[in-house]
């Protein structure tokens, strides 16, 4: 007899319906998996097989054909066990349910009937919604993420008895199964393990980072070894502003289809990403790959920040890799059959010596010039006097908490500037088009910019980078116009490769 099942196929961030169409006939006993399966979904055979016995159901001492279409897309994954296991009871007559009912049907089996929690969930209750999918039944550890989205019903269930009762039950027994939608409550206050407030001196390169936090603009230290650059970086988190509910589920998602969040125990991250991978990572774990394109680093950090620490080290072509995804906010990873696109918005923070090699003076580029001109703010970090550290008192200094506070007020201003603007939410993201129209300067602030940009010789992007730094110190002290005083700090981080190289 013929029935059909219905499950997701994730493909990046996203998730496409798959029907699952079960044939049994009369032949060998046999299982056999058309629709271009994956090993995990061969596999399926032994695992749906052990676990229907298991639950108190009969196995069809039949020929069973399943069918997964559309059958020219690749199916990956062990979550597809459980539609198997419903379709083989569905059309063996072991079971019945309404035909107007659709469900997509989401989890992996263990032997004993149980269902194991799968990488991806939050993507495939999004992509059900918005495919018009009414109700889903997942594994009881990911209901809580799927619940997250609203407009669909989402049930949770142990192991597959429970499906069964989902399935063939009234309406109101199914009700214990169902899964409260799940508010999001961003943490406005968190404990961070770095304070700004304990940095001794760096009074520049403190400012820099409340300028990167502020506008997005990423950001490069370059000092000698002791001065402070990594202990800045990871500041930068605790004066970056709370996640809104849109971010928080873009960053979700990203984490989930990586299988990170299921370890870190969470059903939603309220918190900036921050991720700082050894400069021995590869072009793949750096922005993505495999042969099923996995997210990299770089969308790991969406809405956060990547530090990328003794910058010099890593691998040229790998760092390279980097351009243009902060110019697009984006990476598409391309294979022979498929493309992929991940988001990768993420504020770059890189912390570098002066030069390379073991002998000083050699006048090494630090970085290659293309990648060094995409950094909007590059600050000198000298080593700390004296003075610094030993008259040093960190209750007299700025916390963390007020200057994020100072910088949500700076943000608010940019997302009311920005309300119409799709892509566009912060000043470091500013097209040409938008800096045209918001970096409004007044007569002394022009005239100081073209004298910047013929005696220091800007290129077209670096004269774009003191606009939009320009744009946020005004957005700090609340100022309309951008002031001459505006462009001569924005000026400031902006220095030639070489000019560093003559400071040490």
């Amino acid at each position: 007899m013929f029935a059909k099942s219905y499950s997701a196929c994730l493909v990046g961030i996203e998730a496409c319906s798959v029907s699952v169409e079960l044939d049994i006939s009369r032949g060998i006993p046999q299982i056999v998996i058309v629709g271009l399966p994956d090993t995990a979904v061969n596999e399926a055979r032994e695992r749906v097989k052990s676990a229907i016995k298991s639950s108190g159901f009969e196995l069809p001492l039949s020929r069973i054909v399943i069918n997964m279409a559309p059958a020219d897309m690749r199916k990956e994954g062990s979550h597809f066990d459980l539609a198997i296991a419903i379709g083989i009871l569905l059309s063996s007559e072991q079971i019945s349910i309404k035909e107007n009912e659709k469900y997509w049907l989401i989890g992996e089996l263990s032997l004993n009937g149980e269902l194991r929690p799968i990488n991806g969930m939050l993507v495939i209750a999004a992509s059900a919604k918005k495919l018009g999918i009414k109700s889903i039944i997942v594994p009881s550890q990911n209901a809580k993420e799927a619940a997250l989205i609203d407009g669909i019903k989402v049930y949770g269930a142990e192991n597959l008895n429970q499906v069964v009762q989902v399935l063939t039950s009234e309406e109101k027994e199914k009700e214990k199964f169902l899964v409260a939608t799940h508010d999001f409550a961003p943490e406005h206050y968190i404990d961070f393990q770095h304070d700004i407030k304990y940095v001794k001196g760096q009074y520049q390169a403190k400012r820099a980072l409340e300028l990167s936090a502020a506008g997005f603009h990423n950001l490069l230290f370059v000092g000698e070894p002791g001065s402070g650059k990594s202990m800045l970086a990871h500041c930068l988190p605790s004066i970056m502003p709370p996640l809104n509910k849109e971010s928080a589920l873009e960053i979700t998602k990203i984490h989930s289809v990586a299988g990170l969040l299921l370890n870190s125990g969470k059903s939603v991250i309220t918190t900036r990403p921050f991720r700082s991978p050894h400069h021995s990572i590869s072009g793949a774990g750096l922005i993505g790959g495999g042969s099923n394109p996995r997210p990299g680093e770089i969308s790991l950090s969406h809405h956060g920040v990547l530090f990328l620490d003794e910058l010099a080290e890593f691998d040229k072509k790998t760092l390279d890799n980097l351009r243009q995804p902060i110019e697009s906010g984006k990476v598409i990873i391309s294979r022979a059959k498929t493309s992929i696109e991940y988001p990768s918005k993420f504020l770059l923070i890189a912390a570098c010596n002066p030069v390379s090699g073991v002998k000083k003076k050699t006048n090494t580029l630090i970085i290659s010039a293309p990648l060094w001109d995409r950094f909007g703010l590059v600050v000198y970090v000298p080593p700390l006097k004296p003075d610094d550290l030993i008259d040093f008192n960190p209750e007299k200094q700025i916390s963390s908490a007020d200057l994020r506070k100072k910088i949500k007020r700076a943000w608010e201003v940019q997302q009311e500037r920005f309300t119409n603007e799709k892509y566009v939410k912060s000043n470091g993201h500013m097209t040409p088009k938008l800096i045209r129209k918001h970096c409004i300067l007044t007569k002394e602030a022009k005239s100081l910019i073209e004298y910047a940009a013929m005696e220091l010789d800007l290129t077209g992007r670096t004269y774009d980078h003191v606009l939009k730094t320009a744009r946020t110190i005004a957005d700090l002290d609340l100022y309309e116009e951008i002031e001459d005083e505006h462009i001569a700090e924005a000026i400031q981080y902006r220095v030639s490769q070489q000019a560093i190289l003559n400071t040490v």
